[in-house]
C-alpha cells in the first residue's frame, strides 16, 4: 500500500525504375565479369556458430557474364535463390526474364532454384535487362528477386553493403549502428563525345519503414522515400560510410525497415545502327542492394523501483524485453554498488534469453528466486545487458538498497502495538498519535508512532527556481519505496510523480517553480 505525506505548499515569488507493388526485392549481388570490367566480390565473412533462418520471403542473386560487352554475344547467366524457412524449391516456379530494348521483346525462361546457362537471346543494339523472379505455386504470389541491365552503351556497377552483423541471407544492422556501402563502377568514359550513358551513373538511396511490427514481407517498395541521390563520374570502388540509418521515423533508434542503394544508368538518345531510327535509352538499374534496419532493444523492470529498500525477502520481478536483435543474448545481472560501465556481475538464474532469428523478438520474464545473488547489505545495481554482433550494450538499469539487518515493518508493528498485523492500531494508514502522520510514515522516517513527531519529516528547501526535498532514510528501515508528487491545485487527478535524482542511499526530489504560481509537493511511501 501507499501512504501520502501531507503536501508542502510553495507560492510563486524509395526510384525512377518502379517495381510492382507485390514484388518483394531481396538482397542481391549482381556482377559482370569481362575483359573490360572486373567487379570486386564481397569480402568473405564467417557465419554465426548457429546459422539463423532465412527471411520469411525468398532472396536471390543473379550474375550475367560475357567475354566482351558488345552487340551480339549471349551472356552466361548464373543465379541462386535462398528460400524461407520450411519452404522447398518445388513450392515455387523460378524464371529469368530477358527484356530487349528498344524492341521491347520479352523472353521468359523457367529455371531451377540455382544454376547457370546461356541467355536465350543476344544483346541487341540497345541493351538487355535480366530479372530473376519466384512465383509461389500455391498462392501465385510474385517475388522479383534481382534485376540488372547490360549493353554496349552501359557501364557496369556493383553495390555491396557491409555491417558488423555476419548474417548470410542479406545485409542487416541495428538502427543505432553504422554500415558501409561499397560502390564499384567500371566502363565510364571521360571523352566529351562519348554517349551520356557512358559518362556517369546515378546513385539513389531510398528508405522505407516496415511499421511497428513489420518484417519486410508484403512491402510495397514503390512507396519508399528517396533520401539522397548523387552522380558518379569515375571508375573504381568507393566506400560510403553511413553513420546511422535514415529511415523516416520519429525515433531513429527504433527504426524498423530497410534502406536500398541503387545505381542507375543515364538516359541517352541513341541511333539504332540497324534501322537508322532514334530511340531513348531510359535510366536502367545496373545494380542495387538493400540493408535491413532493426530497432535498438529497450526493456522495463517491474516489481522493484529505483531507490527501493529490500529487506529479508525479495519481490517478484517482471522483465519486459522489446525489440531484441535477431542475433542476440540478453540477461540480467546484479553487482554491489552504484551503476558502473563494463562491470561483470552475477547473472540472475532464469534471466537469459537467446534470439537466433531473421526478425527482432519481444520476451517477458518473471524472476522469483534471486535473493541469494544479493549476498550482503548495501547498495546494489541490477542491469539488463544484450550481446549482439555489435558488442554488449546496457538496455536499462536501477539501483536499490539491501537492508536485511534492519527492523521489518511487521517487527516494528509488533514492537509498538503488540501485533505484527496490518490492522487496528498498527494499520499502515492509522494515525495512532493524531499528529497527521500515518504509521507507515512514522516507520519510514524513524519516528515514534505514539508521540507527536512531525519535525522528523524532511524539510523542503528553495534553491533559485527549484523546490527540493532531500533525505536519507534510517538505516533500520527495510522494504519500502520512497517517492514524491507535485500538483498546483491539490485536486486528486492532478498529482504528477517527481523523478528521484539522488544517489543512494540519499533521495532527492526537485520540481522547477518558475512557471507555477502555486506548487504543492508531497512525499509518498509505499510498502510492497
Amino acid at each position: 500500500m501507499s501512504v501520502i505525506v501531507p503536501p508542502v505548499i510553495h507560492p510563486s515569488d524509395r526510384n525512377a525504375f518502379t517495381r510492382p507493388a507485390t514484388h518483394i526485392v531481396a538482397a542481391v549481388v549482381v556482377a559482370f565479369l569481362s575483359i573490360l570490367a572486373l567487379s570486386a566480390p564481397l569480402s568473405a565473412q564467417s557465419p554465426p556458430p548457429v546459422q539463423a533462418p532465412n527471411p520469411a520471403f525468398p532472396t536471390g542473386t543473379l550474375t550475367a557474364t560475357i567475354l566482351m560487352i558488345e552487340i551480339g554475344p549471349r551472356p552466361i547467366l548464373q543465379w541462386s535463390v535462398q528460400l524461407p524457412p520450411n519452404a522447398n524449391a518445388s513450392d515455387y516456379v523460378f524464371r529469368i526474364r530477358q527484356k530487349l530494348y528498344p524492341s521491347e521483346i520479352n523472353y521468359d525462361m523457367v529455371v531451377e532454384s540455382e544454376g547457370a546457362t546461356m541467355a536465350a537471346l543476344r544483346i541487341p543494339p540497345g541493351w538487355s535487362t535480366f530479372e530473376l523472379s519466384a512465383t509461389d505455386s500455391a498462392t501465385n504470389r510474385f517475388y522479383l528477386l534481382d534485376s540488372t541491365s547490360i549493353g554496349p552503351y552501359l557501364p557496369t556497377a556493383t553495390v555491396a553493403i557491409r555491417s558488423a552483423d555476419p548474417y548470410a541471407a542479406l545485409p542487416r544492422t541495428r538502427a543505432d549502428r553504422p554500415f558501409y556501402v561499397d560502390l564499384t563502377i567500371n566502363g565510364l568514359l571521360s571523352d566529351p563525345n562519348a554517349p551520356d550513358s557512358l559518362k556517369s551513373v546515378t546513385l539513389h538511396r531510398h528508405g522505407q519503414s516496415y511499421g511497428a511490427t513489420g518484417t519486410g514481407d508484403w512491402l510495397d517498395r514503390s512507396l519508399a522515400t528517396l533520401l539522397q541521390q548523387s552522380s558518379i563520374t569515375t571508375n573504381g570502388t568507393t566506400t560510403v560510410t553511413v553513420p546511422a540509418p535514415a529511415i523516416p521515423v520519429a525515433n531513429g533508434t527504433k527504426a524498423r525497415g530497410e534502406e536500398r542503394f541503387t545505381i542507375l544508368s543515364q538516359s541517352y538518345n541513341h541511333v539504332n545502327w540497324e534501322t537508322g531510327s532514334n530511340y531513348n535509352m531510359f535510366p536502367s538499374e545496373l545494380d542495387s542492394q538493400l540493408v535491413q534496419i532493426w530497432p535498438a532493444a529497450d526493456a522495463t523492470i517491474s516489481g522493484i523501483a529505483q531507490g527501493q529498500v529490500l529487506g529479508a525477502s525479495t519481490p517478484q520481478l517482471t522483465i519486459q524485453l522489446n525489440d531484441l536483435y535477431p542475433d542476440s543474448t540478453t540477461y540480467a545481472q546484479v553487482y554491489k554498488g552504484g551503476p558502473q560501465a563494463g562491470i561483470t556481475g552475477t547473472i540472475l538464474p532464469g534471466s537469459t534469453v537467446t534470439i537466433n532469428d531473421s526478425v527482432p523478438a519481444n520476451r517477458t520474464i518473471t524472476l522469483d528466486n534471486y535473493g541469494t545473488a544479493l549476498d550482503s547489505d548495501g547498495i546494489w545495481t541490477m542491469e539488463l545487458l544484450t550481446q549482439t554482433p555489435f558488442g554488449i550494450d546496457r538496455i536499462t538499469h536501477l539501483s536499490f538498497i539491501v537492508q536485511r539487518s534492519g527492523m521489518t515493518l511487521a517487527d516494528w508493528r509488533q514492537s509498538h502495538f503488540g501485533s505484527s498485523s496490518n490492522s487496528g492500531d498498527g494499520a499502515d494508514d492509522h494515525d495512532f498519535d493524531h499528529d497527521g502522520l500515518a504509521n507507515l510514515i512514522e516507520y519510514a522516517f524513524g519516528s515514534d508512532p505514539k508521540q507527536s513527531s512531525s519535525a522528523v519529516l524532511p524539510a523542503p528547501e528553495r534553491s533559485g527556481d527549484h523546490f527540493t526535498i532531500r533525505f536519507t532514510p534510517p538505516a533500520s528501515v527495510t522494504g519500502l519505496l520512497y517517492g514524491a508528487e507535485w500538483s498546483t491545485t491539490l485536486a486528486p487527478d492532478t498529482w504528477i510523480a517527481v523523478p528521484d535524482t539522488g544517489t543512494l542511499p540519499e533521495h532527492v526530489f526537485t520540481v522547477p517553480t518558475a512557471d507555477k504560481p502555486r506548487l504543492y509537493l508531497r512525499l509518498k511511501v509505499t510498502s510492497p
